[in-house]
């Protein structure tokens, strides 16, 4: 399910997004979606803010983004 991977790369990609959101947009469960991010978090340095708002719904919590460096 590579697939699903590159999807939700491309969402967190494009603006900070939460859990909830990345699995409603890419069809999958929140676990499921939540597994791509672990498989993701291992090639790419994916940033999980704990305190920021969702670009998509708006919601404040934890949303994940991505970098292209650790710094």
């Amino acid at each position: 399910m590579p697939e699903y991977s590159a999807l939700i790369a491309v969402l967190v990609l494009e603006r900070p997004t939460c859990l909830d959101c990345i699995a409603v947009k890419s069809g999958l469960t929140v676990g499921e979606a939540d597994r791509h991010l672990t498989r993701i978090a291992g090639s790419l340095v994916l940033r999980r803010n704990r305190h920021d708002r969702c670009r998509i719904c708006g919601t404040r919590g934890p949303v994940f983004s991505l970098h292209d460096s650790p710094n």
